[in-house]
């Protein structure tokens, strides 16, 4: 198992083969947001919430199944993805399919 060191947000940090951008940022205190990343549950990226810009990239990646690489640089705040996540949001509740009340992540269920 090799370790890969990179950067999430100016921040030296280390992940090892196969470990998602989520999971490292998650166990070095940084914050993405996240709608469909649930504890048990396999992460696919759908919800695209969790979406960081990456140097050298010009897509946006889900972080929650984005590997981490040697000297990888990862961007999790900034103006594009504050209004990427917004207009996400935003659709998912036009769609009228989410009812944060009865959702298995609130723990009513």
């Amino acid at each position: 198992m090799s370790v890969h060191t990179l950067r999430i947000d100016g921040a030296d940090v280390a992940g090892t083969d196969g470990e998602s951008i989520l999971a490292v940022a998650t166990e070095n205190g940084i914050h993405i947001p996240t709608m469909c990343h649930l504890d048990g549950l396999s992460d696919v990226g759908s919800c695209r919430l969790c979406v960081v810009e990456i140097a050298g990239s010009t897509k946006l990646a889900p972080a929650c199944v984005t590997a981490v690489v040697e000297g990888m640089e990862v961007t999790t705040t900034s103006e594009q993805l504050t209004e990427y996540r917004q207009t996400i949001t935003e659709m998912l509740f036009l769609e009228r399919n989410h009812v944060c009340a009865v959702c298995v992540a609130n723990n009513h269920w």
